[in-house]
């Protein structure tokens, strides 16, 4: 039996700049850790009819429609298949630490059925690093509203970044 491998984008404090880039793939696009993510599932949302409730919004954005304290898994009525992967759901998580000054993170991501190691095959394009029980890919951080985003060779899961810095990620 495969263990369910979650493959998630995750973005502390921070809103998505909407990026005109297609990709081919929800996985792809999301392992991009933008916007793109959410255009993907608008240009695919004939594909999802009858397998997810989704919610269309502006400037051709889409996402799946989540529990209703915002916080879960979203499971699709039948699995996806692409980059053979199977995809069997969503994952969304928020969390409002601004009480302790530490800022808003945002989780979402693919529930995959395929192992950790094969999520990697199938995104070979990308630099996986391990990080304890984790590995991680596409780690970026701007140290400000203002500043541009860098490579962030520092990024752990599970770490929240300097106080007004926004972290965004891939974690697998």
């Amino acid at each position: 039996m495969r263990k369910i491998v979650y493959i998630t984008a995750m973005i502390l404090g921070m809103g998505c700049a909407v990026s005109s880039v297609q990709a081919s793939t929800l996985t792809k696009s999301l392992s991009r850790c933008d916007a793109s993510f959410f255009q993907e599932i608008y240009h695919q949302k004939s594909k999802f009819k009858g397998l997810v409730p989704l919610a269309i919004g502006e400037h051709h954005l889409a996402w799946f429609k989540g529990p209703a304290d915002g916080n879960g898994r979203i499971w699709f009525a039948q699995p996806l298949k692409e980059l053979n992967l199977t995809i069997s759901g969503y994952y969304l998580q928020t969390s409002d630490l601004d009480v302790i000054n530490d800022g808003k993170f945002y989780y979402w991501g693919m529930i995959l059925q395929n192992s950790p190691q094969e999520v990697m095959n199938a995104l070979n394009h990308l630099k996986w690093v391990k990080t304890g029980d984790d590995s991680i890919s596409q780690a970026m951080i701007k140290e400000g509203p203002d500043s541009n985003w860098k490579i962030n060779n520092q990024a752990v899961s599970g770490i929240a970044p300097a106080k007004e810095s926004t972290e965004k990620l891939l974690i697998l």
